[in-house]
């Protein structure tokens, strides 16, 4: 009798805890910064402070070379950006 008992206690136990429900996952995906919260680090931010040291002094369209970030030539000319402030564009770049 005892072990009848004993094994359905195990047996009720073991349903049991099949039935117990886990909180839903949370999302996938952060919801968007609101207003006036910060911007994540990956966010643009703009055109780097070389490009637009390079065009300081010259003509807008003017031809600018200057070394690259892995020991190579950046080449391409000066333009005015959507600030209006003349920046490197490098060519190819759209």
């Amino acid at each position: 009798m005892k072990t009848t008992f004993a094994c359905t206690a195990v047996l009720l136990a073991a349903t049991l805890t099949g039935c117990i429900m886990l909180p839903p996952p949370p999302p996938p995906f952060a919801p968007p910064p609101g207003p006036g919260a910060s911007m994540p680090p990956f966010a643009h931010r703009g055109a780097p402070t070389e490009a637009l040291d390079a065009c300081t002094g010259q003509a807008e369209g003017a031809r600018f070379e200057m070394p690259g970030r892995r020991a190579d030539t950046l080449a391409g000319t000066c333009e005015r950006g959507p600030d209006g402030r003349l920046m490197l564009r490098p060519d190819g770049a759209r």
